[in-house]
């Protein structure tokens, strides 16, 4: 994984989809470099491991890794990608095809930016995932809060 800092200048507010990206310059940037896989088996044996954390899959036909980016930026996960294709016919007219692929999600607060894979399926699937952190029991989150409701809530009395 490859981190790139922010261009922008100290102070500067980035307006975003993703509410948890408010501050560019506070979130790092993450490129994930996409794997090109060598058949679509290996990415259902690995749906197999996602059940307990992220997965996003974005339709990708025609595009080559190299073609696609891939970052995490804040709580933010974006897949952008552009290809152009030009070409001549025999008849001497040309022609040029244009693709961009563009998908943004947020993406929950105990994910593990670090432990994310993205993959491509030669059938034009690209699948990213990531898992996540487990989060401390409630138990373990008792805070002077939690006591003092715990004290004022006894059985047997109404406060109405």
């Amino acid at each position: 994984m490859q981190w790139v800092g922010s261009s922008l200048p100290n102070g500067s507010q980035v307006a975003s989809r993703c509410p948890s990206a408010a501050f560019a310059e506070q979130n790092p940037v993450a490129t994930l470099p996409v794997q090109q896989l060598t058949d679509d088996l290996a990415a259902v044996r690995d749906n197999v491991h996602a059940e307990e954390g992220f997965q996003m899959k974005v339709y990708a036909h025609g595009f080559t890794p190299e073609e696609l980016v891939v970052q995490v930026d804040g709580g933010c996960l974006m897949v952008t990608g552009q290809r152009q294709l030009e070409g001549c016919r025999p008849d001497g007219s040309s022609f040029r095809v244009a693709q961009k692929v563009h998908q943004q999600m947020p993406l929950p607060p105990n994910l593990d930016p670090a432990a994310m894979t993205c993959c491509l399926t030669p059938s034009g699937q690209l699948c990213v995932r990531g898992q996540c952190r487990e989060l401390p029991s409630p138990e373990a989150q008792t805070g002077p809060a939690s006591r003092l409701r715990s004290r004022g809530s006894k059985k047997g009395s109404n406060l109405a």
